[in-house]
Protein backbone atom coordinates (compact mmCIF):
# COMPACT_ATOMS: atom_id res chain seq x y z
CA UNK A 1 0.00 0.00 0.00
CA UNK A 2 1.22 3.46 -0.94
CA UNK A 3 0.37 7.03 -0.73
CA UNK A 4 -1.26 8.85 -3.97
CA UNK A 5 -2.77 12.69 -4.41
CA UNK A 6 -4.71 12.45 -7.42
CA UNK A 7 -5.81 15.37 -9.89
CA UNK A 8 -8.68 14.68 -11.84
CA UNK A 9 -11.88 16.07 -13.47
CA UNK A 10 -15.30 15.93 -11.82
CA UNK A 11 -17.99 16.33 -13.84
CA UNK A 12 -18.77 16.60 -17.42
CA UNK A 13 -16.65 18.94 -20.05
CA UNK A 14 -17.55 22.44 -20.16
CA UNK A 15 -18.71 25.13 -17.62
CA UNK A 16 -19.93 22.04 -14.69
CA UNK A 17 -16.55 20.72 -14.89
CA UNK A 18 -14.51 20.70 -11.74
CA UNK A 19 -10.38 20.23 -10.97
CA UNK A 20 -10.52 18.33 -7.51
CA UNK A 21 -7.07 16.98 -5.47
CA UNK A 22 -7.73 14.14 -3.68
CA UNK A 23 -4.73 11.51 -1.71
CA UNK A 24 -5.62 7.85 -1.75
CA UNK A 25 -3.87 5.03 -0.15
CA UNK A 26 -3.64 1.95 -2.64
CA UNK A 27 -1.64 -0.76 -4.10
CA UNK A 28 -0.62 1.00 -7.30
CA UNK A 29 -1.33 3.74 -9.72
CA UNK A 30 -3.44 1.81 -11.31
CA UNK A 31 -5.66 0.61 -8.77
CA UNK A 32 -6.26 4.38 -8.24
CA UNK A 33 -7.28 5.41 -12.14
CA UNK A 34 -9.99 2.50 -11.83
CA UNK A 35 -11.32 3.63 -8.44
CA UNK A 36 -11.34 7.46 -10.25
CA UNK A 37 -12.58 6.00 -13.48
CA UNK A 38 -15.69 3.98 -11.54
CA UNK A 39 -16.52 6.89 -9.85
CA UNK A 40 -16.67 8.39 -13.14
CA UNK A 41 -14.13 10.73 -12.93
CA UNK A 42 -11.14 11.52 -15.54
CA UNK A 43 -7.63 11.30 -14.08
CA UNK A 44 -5.14 14.19 -14.83
CA UNK A 45 -2.36 13.09 -12.90
CA UNK A 46 -1.85 10.51 -9.93
CA UNK A 47 1.89 10.99 -8.15
CA UNK A 48 3.44 8.99 -5.60
CA UNK A 49 3.94 11.18 -2.05
CA UNK A 50 7.51 10.23 -0.93
CA UNK A 51 8.04 12.45 1.94
CA UNK A 52 11.88 11.94 2.93
CA UNK A 53 13.23 9.87 5.94
CA UNK A 54 13.93 12.56 7.69
CA UNK A 55 10.55 13.75 7.98
CA UNK A 56 8.97 10.42 8.68
CA UNK A 57 11.65 9.80 11.62
CA UNK A 58 10.58 13.78 13.11
CA UNK A 59 7.02 13.10 13.01
CA UNK A 60 6.77 9.43 14.42
CA UNK A 61 8.34 9.95 18.03
CA UNK A 62 7.58 9.32 21.12
CA UNK A 63 5.70 12.65 22.09
CA UNK A 64 3.50 12.27 19.21
CA UNK A 65 2.49 8.61 20.25
CA UNK A 66 1.94 10.02 23.90
CA UNK A 67 0.26 13.15 22.51
CA UNK A 68 -2.33 11.32 20.47
CA UNK A 69 -3.32 8.48 23.14
CA UNK A 70 -4.06 11.44 25.33
CA UNK A 71 -6.15 13.22 22.92
CA UNK A 72 -7.54 9.93 22.10
CA UNK A 73 -8.41 9.17 26.27
CA UNK A 74 -10.07 12.80 26.30
CA UNK A 75 -12.32 12.26 23.33
CA UNK A 76 -13.18 9.03 23.60
CA UNK A 77 -15.40 9.88 26.85
CA UNK A 78 -17.77 11.78 24.43
CA UNK A 79 -17.48 9.62 21.63
CA UNK A 80 -16.55 5.72 20.55
CA UNK A 81 -12.33 5.41 20.16
CA UNK A 82 -12.59 5.08 15.93
CA UNK A 83 -14.93 8.46 15.96
CA UNK A 84 -12.24 10.16 18.14
CA UNK A 85 -9.38 9.09 16.35
CA UNK A 86 -11.03 10.37 13.06
CA UNK A 87 -11.86 14.05 14.68
CA UNK A 88 -8.18 14.21 15.64
CA UNK A 89 -6.96 12.89 11.93
CA UNK A 90 -9.59 15.51 10.34
CA UNK A 91 -8.90 18.22 13.35
CA UNK A 92 -4.51 18.01 12.48
CA UNK A 93 -2.98 20.84 11.05
CA UNK A 94 0.68 19.94 10.36
CA UNK A 95 1.06 18.81 7.11
CA UNK A 96 3.72 15.89 7.47
CA UNK A 97 1.47 14.55 10.08
CA UNK A 98 -1.25 14.77 8.43
CA UNK A 99 0.52 12.85 5.12
CA UNK A 100 1.32 9.89 7.95
CA UNK A 101 -2.30 10.26 9.22
CA UNK A 102 -3.66 8.94 5.61
CA UNK A 103 -3.70 5.02 5.90
CA UNK A 104 -5.21 5.29 8.97
CA UNK A 105 -8.16 7.75 7.68
CA UNK A 106 -8.40 5.51 4.62
CA UNK A 107 -8.83 2.37 7.21
CA UNK A 108 -11.39 4.42 9.56
CA UNK A 109 -13.34 5.37 6.73
CA UNK A 110 -13.73 2.04 4.67
CA UNK A 111 -15.22 0.15 7.90
CA UNK A 112 -11.76 -1.14 9.93
CA UNK A 113 -11.36 -1.27 13.16
CA UNK A 114 -9.94 1.16 15.53
CA UNK A 115 -6.72 -1.28 16.39
CA UNK A 116 -6.27 -2.06 12.74
CA UNK A 117 -6.40 2.04 11.90
CA UNK A 118 -4.09 2.81 14.48
CA UNK A 119 -1.79 -0.05 13.05
CA UNK A 120 -1.81 1.33 9.82
CA UNK A 121 -0.44 4.26 11.38
CA UNK A 122 2.86 2.75 12.38
CA UNK A 123 3.55 4.57 15.41
CA UNK A 124 2.88 2.30 18.55
CA UNK A 125 5.24 -0.34 19.66
CA UNK A 126 4.24 -4.01 19.42
CA UNK A 127 3.58 -4.28 23.08
CA UNK A 128 1.27 -0.92 22.85
CA UNK A 129 -0.79 -2.15 20.34
CA UNK A 130 -1.50 -5.45 21.80
CA UNK A 131 -2.77 -4.04 25.41
CA UNK A 132 -4.85 -2.05 22.82
CA UNK A 133 -5.98 -4.86 20.69
CA UNK A 134 -6.49 -6.52 23.76
CA UNK A 135 -9.08 -3.83 25.08
CA UNK A 136 -10.71 -3.98 22.05
CA UNK A 137 -11.39 -7.67 21.93
CA UNK A 138 -12.63 -7.35 26.15
CA UNK A 139 -14.69 -3.98 25.26
CA UNK A 140 -12.58 -1.96 27.34
CA UNK A 141 -11.09 0.03 24.64
CA UNK A 142 -10.88 3.72 26.24
CA UNK A 143 -9.93 1.98 29.95
CA UNK A 144 -6.50 0.49 27.86
CA UNK A 145 -6.15 3.51 26.88
CA UNK A 146 -4.41 4.84 30.22
CA UNK A 147 -2.86 1.63 30.24
CA UNK A 148 -1.12 1.78 27.07
CA UNK A 149 -0.05 6.01 27.73
CA UNK A 150 1.71 4.27 31.23
CA UNK A 151 3.50 1.96 29.23
CA UNK A 152 4.71 4.25 26.88
CA UNK A 153 6.05 6.96 29.40
CA UNK A 154 7.82 4.35 31.52
CA UNK A 155 9.20 2.84 28.55
CA UNK A 156 10.68 6.57 27.79
CA UNK A 157 12.00 7.19 31.47
CA UNK A 158 14.26 4.29 30.95
CA UNK A 159 15.60 5.07 27.50
CA UNK A 160 15.93 8.80 28.70
CA UNK A 161 17.91 7.04 31.68
CA UNK A 162 20.30 4.87 29.28
CA UNK A 163 20.61 7.96 27.18
CA UNK A 164 21.64 10.25 29.89
CA UNK A 165 24.14 7.77 31.31
CA UNK A 166 25.87 6.94 27.78
CA UNK A 167 25.98 10.44 27.15
CA UNK A 168 28.13 11.39 30.58
CA UNK A 169 30.23 8.07 29.88
CA UNK A 170 31.05 9.21 26.20
CA UNK A 171 31.77 12.75 26.91
CA UNK A 172 34.52 11.63 29.91
CA UNK A 173 35.63 8.75 27.02
CA UNK A 174 36.14 11.95 24.50
CA UNK A 175 37.89 14.16 27.51
CA UNK A 176 40.21 11.69 28.13
CA UNK A 177 41.09 10.33 24.99
CA UNK A 178 41.29 13.68 23.61
CA UNK A 179 44.25 14.65 26.56
CA UNK A 180 45.76 11.46 25.80
CA UNK A 181 46.00 12.11 21.97
CA UNK A 182 46.99 16.23 22.63
CA UNK A 183 50.39 14.86 24.80
CA UNK A 184 50.82 11.88 22.64
CA UNK A 185 50.74 13.89 19.44
CA UNK A 186 51.84 17.23 20.32
CA UNK A 187 53.17 17.98 23.88
CA UNK A 188 55.96 15.53 23.51
CA UNK A 189 56.88 15.60 20.26
CA UNK A 190 57.20 19.55 20.95
CA UNK A 191 59.39 19.03 23.86
CA UNK A 192 61.39 16.57 22.11
CA UNK A 193 62.13 19.56 19.48
CA UNK A 194 62.80 21.79 21.86
CA UNK A 195 65.06 19.81 24.16
CA UNK A 196 67.81 21.42 26.44
CA UNK A 197 70.68 23.70 25.21
CA UNK A 198 73.05 22.36 26.79
CA UNK A 199 76.47 20.25 26.26
CA UNK A 200 76.48 17.73 29.07
CA UNK A 201 75.70 14.25 27.95
CA UNK A 202 74.05 13.29 31.03
CA UNK A 203 71.30 15.72 31.45
CA UNK A 204 70.89 15.29 27.60
CA UNK A 205 70.05 11.11 28.81
CA UNK A 206 67.80 11.86 31.48
CA UNK A 207 65.81 14.33 29.24
CA UNK A 208 65.45 11.72 26.46
CA UNK A 209 65.19 9.12 28.55
CA UNK A 210 62.38 10.68 30.29
CA UNK A 211 60.67 11.62 27.48
CA UNK A 212 61.24 7.91 25.99
CA UNK A 213 59.26 6.43 29.38
CA UNK A 214 56.31 9.67 29.36
CA UNK A 215 55.53 8.69 25.49
CA UNK A 216 55.68 4.89 26.59
CA UNK A 217 53.54 5.48 29.07
CA UNK A 218 50.68 7.94 27.23
CA UNK A 219 51.03 5.49 24.13
CA UNK A 220 49.90 2.85 26.22
CA UNK A 221 46.76 4.72 27.68
CA UNK A 222 46.04 5.71 24.22
CA UNK A 223 46.08 1.90 23.02
CA UNK A 224 44.32 0.81 25.64
CA UNK A 225 41.35 3.34 25.71
CA UNK A 226 40.99 3.10 21.83
CA UNK A 227 40.95 -0.72 21.96
CA UNK A 228 38.02 -0.75 24.79
CA UNK A 229 36.03 1.73 22.96
CA UNK A 230 36.86 -0.22 19.36
CA UNK A 231 35.76 -3.00 20.99
CA UNK A 232 32.71 -2.18 22.89
CA UNK A 233 31.33 -0.60 19.39
CA UNK A 234 32.00 -3.90 17.54
CA UNK A 235 30.84 -5.86 20.26
CA UNK A 236 27.60 -3.92 20.73
CA UNK A 237 27.02 -3.50 16.60
CA UNK A 238 27.40 -7.54 16.77
CA UNK A 239 25.00 -8.16 19.62
CA UNK A 240 22.37 -5.55 17.80
CA UNK A 241 22.45 -7.66 14.68
CA UNK A 242 21.95 -10.77 16.55
CA UNK A 243 20.01 -9.75 19.03
CA UNK A 244 17.30 -12.88 18.38
CA UNK A 245 19.89 -15.14 18.47
CA UNK A 246 20.55 -16.16 22.69
CA UNK A 247 23.28 -18.81 21.22
CA UNK A 248 25.23 -15.79 19.44
CA UNK A 249 28.39 -15.97 21.38
CA UNK A 250 27.75 -12.03 22.12
CA UNK A 251 24.83 -13.33 23.98
CA UNK A 252 26.81 -15.65 26.03
CA UNK A 253 29.79 -12.72 27.00
CA UNK A 254 27.17 -10.24 28.02
CA UNK A 255 25.64 -12.65 30.25
CA UNK A 256 28.73 -13.31 31.87
CA UNK A 257 29.82 -10.17 32.36
CA UNK A 258 29.10 -9.22 36.30
CA UNK A 259 27.57 -6.22 37.05
CA UNK A 260 25.88 -5.35 33.57
CA UNK A 261 24.17 -8.79 32.85
CA UNK A 262 22.76 -8.30 36.14
CA UNK A 263 21.59 -4.94 35.55
CA UNK A 264 20.47 -5.69 32.41
CA UNK A 265 18.51 -9.02 33.12
CA UNK A 266 16.62 -7.14 36.02
CA UNK A 267 15.46 -4.35 34.28
CA UNK A 268 14.05 -6.56 31.13
CA UNK A 269 12.68 -8.40 33.55
CA UNK A 270 11.36 -5.85 34.98
CA UNK A 271 9.51 -4.21 31.83
CA UNK A 272 8.82 -7.91 30.55
CA UNK A 273 6.86 -8.78 34.27
CA UNK A 274 5.10 -5.52 34.11
CA UNK A 275 3.82 -5.58 30.36
CA UNK A 276 2.57 -9.54 31.33
CA UNK A 277 0.42 -7.51 33.74
CA UNK A 278 -0.88 -5.35 31.78
CA UNK A 279 -1.25 -7.91 29.13
CA UNK A 280 -3.07 -10.56 31.33
CA UNK A 281 -5.86 -7.82 32.92
CA UNK A 282 -6.88 -6.69 29.21
CA UNK A 283 -7.33 -10.13 28.83
CA UNK A 284 -4.86 -11.55 25.98
CA UNK A 285 -4.29 -15.28 26.01
CA UNK A 286 -1.26 -16.21 27.49
CA UNK A 287 1.06 -17.85 24.31
CA UNK A 288 0.23 -14.79 22.78
CA UNK A 289 1.13 -12.41 25.35
CA UNK A 290 4.50 -14.59 25.90
CA UNK A 291 4.68 -13.84 21.93
CA UNK A 292 4.76 -10.26 22.57
CA UNK A 293 7.16 -10.46 25.44
CA UNK A 294 9.51 -12.04 22.99
CA UNK A 295 9.29 -9.79 20.55
CA UNK A 296 10.08 -6.63 23.06
CA UNK A 297 13.10 -8.07 24.45
CA UNK A 298 16.28 -8.27 23.49
CA UNK A 299 18.28 -9.16 26.87
CA UNK A 300 19.61 -12.82 26.34
CA UNK A 301 18.64 -14.17 30.23
CA UNK A 302 15.42 -12.75 29.67
CA UNK A 303 14.36 -13.61 25.90
CA UNK A 304 15.29 -17.50 27.11
CA UNK A 305 13.20 -17.33 29.70
CA UNK A 306 10.25 -16.22 27.58
CA UNK A 307 11.28 -18.98 25.10
CA UNK A 308 11.29 -21.97 27.46
CA UNK A 309 8.20 -20.39 29.17
CA UNK A 310 6.33 -20.94 26.15
CA UNK A 311 7.82 -24.10 24.49
CA UNK A 312 6.59 -25.67 27.76
CA UNK A 313 3.33 -24.29 28.06
CA UNK A 314 2.92 -25.50 24.29
CA UNK A 315 3.65 -28.90 25.04
CA UNK A 316 1.01 -29.07 27.82
CA UNK A 317 3.25 -28.37 31.25
CA UNK A 318 0.61 -26.36 33.30
CA UNK A 319 1.69 -22.92 33.80
CA UNK A 320 2.84 -22.91 37.52
CA UNK A 321 5.37 -25.40 36.44
CA UNK A 322 6.31 -24.00 33.16
CA UNK A 323 6.97 -20.25 34.25
CA UNK A 324 8.50 -21.20 37.61
CA UNK A 325 12.59 -21.38 36.39
CA UNK A 326 15.70 -19.70 35.95
CA UNK A 327 16.18 -16.23 36.23
CA UNK A 328 13.51 -15.87 38.27
CA UNK A 329 14.68 -16.44 42.46
CA UNK A 330 13.03 -19.20 44.66
CA UNK A 331 10.85 -16.33 46.30
CA UNK A 332 9.67 -15.35 43.02
CA UNK A 333 9.15 -19.41 41.85
CA UNK A 334 7.83 -19.60 45.21
CA UNK A 335 5.07 -17.14 44.47
CA UNK A 336 4.79 -18.75 40.50
CA UNK A 337 4.31 -21.69 42.29
CA UNK A 338 0.83 -20.88 44.61
CA UNK A 339 -1.52 -19.78 41.56
CA UNK A 340 -4.39 -21.49 41.19
CA UNK A 341 -5.52 -19.79 37.73
CA UNK A 342 -4.08 -17.90 35.17
CA UNK A 343 -5.89 -15.07 36.17
CA UNK A 344 -3.91 -14.46 39.25
CA UNK A 345 -0.64 -14.53 37.04
CA UNK A 346 -1.39 -11.26 36.49
CA UNK A 347 -1.19 -9.90 40.42
CA UNK A 348 2.16 -12.18 40.81
CA UNK A 349 3.70 -10.61 37.85
CA UNK A 350 2.87 -7.26 39.17
CA UNK A 351 4.91 -8.19 42.26
CA UNK A 352 7.99 -9.62 40.79
CA UNK A 353 8.08 -6.66 38.48
CA UNK A 354 8.09 -3.99 41.68
CA UNK A 355 11.00 -6.63 43.04
CA UNK A 356 13.05 -6.76 40.03
CA UNK A 357 12.57 -2.73 39.90
CA UNK A 358 14.11 -2.32 43.13
CA UNK A 359 17.54 -4.89 42.19
CA UNK A 360 17.46 -2.95 39.00
CA UNK A 361 17.75 0.34 40.80
CA UNK A 362 20.84 -1.42 43.01
CA UNK A 363 22.49 -2.97 40.49
CA UNK A 364 22.61 0.80 38.61
CA UNK A 365 24.47 1.99 41.59
CA UNK A 366 26.98 -0.52 41.22
CA UNK A 367 27.79 0.47 37.59
CA UNK A 368 27.59 3.84 37.64
CA UNK A 369 30.08 3.79 40.80
CA UNK A 370 32.37 0.98 38.70
CA UNK A 371 32.12 3.70 35.69
CA UNK A 372 33.32 6.61 37.93
CA UNK A 373 35.85 4.49 39.71
CA UNK A 374 37.17 3.79 35.54
CA UNK A 375 37.08 7.09 34.90
CA UNK A 376 38.78 8.33 38.01
CA UNK A 377 41.78 5.62 37.01
CA UNK A 378 41.95 7.13 33.20
CA UNK A 379 41.82 10.69 34.41
CA UNK A 380 44.78 10.19 37.26
CA UNK A 381 46.69 7.98 35.00
CA UNK A 382 46.15 11.13 32.44
CA UNK A 383 46.65 13.88 34.95
CA UNK A 384 50.02 12.18 36.49
CA UNK A 385 51.27 11.11 32.90
CA UNK A 386 50.86 15.61 32.22
CA UNK A 387 52.42 16.25 35.80
CA UNK A 388 55.47 14.18 34.57
CA UNK A 389 55.79 16.17 30.86
CA UNK A 390 55.54 19.42 32.96
CA UNK A 391 57.95 18.22 35.18
CA UNK A 392 60.27 16.94 32.08
CA UNK A 393 59.69 20.67 30.72
CA UNK A 394 61.17 22.11 34.15
CA UNK A 395 64.05 20.51 34.24
CA UNK A 396 64.55 21.69 30.56
CA UNK A 397 64.06 24.78 31.66
CA UNK A 398 66.41 24.81 34.47
CA UNK A 399 69.18 23.26 32.39
CA UNK A 400 68.78 25.96 29.76
CA UNK A 401 69.38 28.27 32.74
CA UNK A 402 72.27 26.44 34.06
CA UNK A 403 73.54 26.28 30.72
CA UNK A 404 73.47 29.75 29.93
CA UNK A 405 74.96 30.84 33.88
CA UNK A 406 78.09 28.97 32.82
Amino acid sequence: MKLYHAKYVQGRAGANAQIVEEDFYMPDVSSVRRQLRSRGYWPISIKEQKPPMLEWMDVRSKNWQIQLLRALRFQSVTASAGTALLNIIEGETDKKRALAFLPTRTVLKGGGSFSEALRALRLMDAATMAIITAGERAGDLKGVIQHAIEHTEEKGKNLKVIITALSWLSFDIINIIGAIWGAQFGFIPYLRDQGIKTTDPDAVARFTHALNIASWVNGTLLAIVMLVCTGAVVFGGLYWMNRHRSDHFTSRILMKVPIVSAYLRNSSMQDTCKLMRRLLTGKVPLADAIDILIDSTFEPATRSYWVDCKKRILTGVEPARALGRWPLTKAEKDQIATIQAVDQLAEVYGSIAEERGLMAKADQRRLTQTGVFLMMFFFGATVLTMIYLLSIQNQGFLENLSTLKN
